[in-house]
């Protein structure tokens, strides 16, 4: 039992540093992607739906924050909010990347996401179409919503003010210090904040996945999994719903030891948003449709992950 603990720990921390650099690279692209919506077009026109599965694909939750506070504001439609709700994978994505065993299960991970994403979006959309165009308001000028990643940080770019002219030496020196800080501040601390605490969760599912396969053995483990595979689906879609990045690391980190089917995975992440739904029930005073949300979301996350397994299956993979 003793080494089972000792080899989970050993583990992650062979796991940390290749998670701690797939942390800075996303917060790289996160920011560079990251930024004010400013058009209409963006906001109501027929690409909202592809355009909101491309932003939720960006790794961790800090686009279906965002989109939950535009729905909230009546700036998207529901299919656009749905689109990034099933794109988003939260820490997923970057448990992976560091990963070298199990990175090549990201591109069809994500690219079932991406589909999902399309359909749920484009099919909410056209559904709702009458009533969303009832609903929508623009939104007013210079107004925007800031991304928040998921341990509270803000994602977006910020407008530096250039140093004007007549600006004291020590004015001068005090702006490019905060520069520097800030800069500290997005591309080491959070990125080693992040890496901590989904580290923690990462030990905490191995050390289970230990123990159960200590108890259990691999055989009788891998056995049980081949034969439920159709309810994989349902029971990480239960898990997925949980708005919290604890939620997606262990369904990730499943998926990466082979515990988890593909098609189960796809259930548990398409359910999971991060924080993105418990910013819709902070934010939108609409229980009925919040609750539609959720609903939907799980749902269809059970369909879509169940079609990706009986494909699978149809397959012989």
């Amino acid at each position: 039992m003793l080494e089972t603990l000792l080899d989970a720990l050993l583990d992650t921390l062979k796991l940390m540093p290749l998670l701690f650099a797939a942390h800075i690279l996303i917060e790289v692209l996160e920011h560079a992607a990251a930024g004010k919506i400013k058009t209409e077009k963006a906001l109501k026109g027929g690409l909202a739906p592809l355009i909101g599965s491309g932003a939720g694909l960006l790794p961790q939750c800090g686009f279906s924050v965002v989109a939950a506070k535009l729905y909230s504001g009546k700036h998207i439609t529901m299919g656009t909010l749905l689109a990034v709700f099933v794109a988003t994978s939260d820490e997923a994505v970057p448990i992976l990347l560091a990963s070298p065993s199990s990175a090549y299960k990201l591109l069809p991970l994500l690219a079932v996401k991406f589909f999902a994403a399309l359909l749920i979006g484009y099919g909410a959309s056209l559904i709702l179409s009458k009533r969303e165009k009832k609903r929508i308001v623009a939104l007013a000028d210079g107004e925007s919503v800031t991304v928040a990643g998921c341990h509270g940080h803000t994602v977006m770019e910020e407008n530096h003010n250039h140093i004007a002219d007549g600006e004291s030496a020590e004015e001068n020196k005090k702006e490019k210090k905060e520069r520097v800080l800030k800069f500290l501040d997005k591309y080491l601390w959070h990125p080693l904040l992040h890496t901590l605490t989904v580290s923690v969760y990462i030990l905490a599912v191995n050390a289970a996945l230990g123990i159960i396969i200590y108890y259990v053995t691999e055989a009788r483990l891998a056995e049980f999994m081949q034969s439920s595979r159709l309810l994989q689906p349902l029971f990480a879609a239960i898990v997925g719903m949980v708005p919290n990045c604890a939620s997606s690391v262990a369904i990730a980190e499943l998926f990466a030891s082979g515990a988890l089917s593909l098609g189960g995975a796809s259930a548990g992440l398409i359910a999971n948003a991060g924080l993105g739904l418990a910013v819709l029930f902070k934010e939108n005073k609409n229980i009925k449709e919040n609750v539609a949300v959720f609903v939907t979301l799980f749902v269809f996350a059970v369909i879509a992950g169940t079609a990706t397994e009986l494909v699978l299956i149809a397959a012989g993979a």
